[in-house]
């Protein structure tokens, strides 16, 4: 059984999704944090893109909060 394939393919997913969801919900994330002044906006990036969807739901959450 290769590595990739074990779990039906779970490490090839789950790589794909970080490649895919983390960079782009990151530098959203990232961008608006700057652009409304939060504290430490590139940290906030990296943790949240880490989270994909649930980050990008977080974020918006918080937005909505301070506002």
């Amino acid at each position: 059984m290769s590595l990739l394939t074990a779990y039906n393919g779970v490490l090839i997913r789950v790589g794909l999704y970080l490649l895919v969801f983390w960079p782009t919900v990151g530098y959203y994330v990232y961008s608006d944090s700057e652009k409304r002044e939060f504290s430490n906006p590139q940290l906030r990036g990296v943790i949240l893109g880490f989270l994909g969807i649930l980050g990008l739901l977080i974020h918006l959450s918080l937005v909505q909060r301070q506002d």
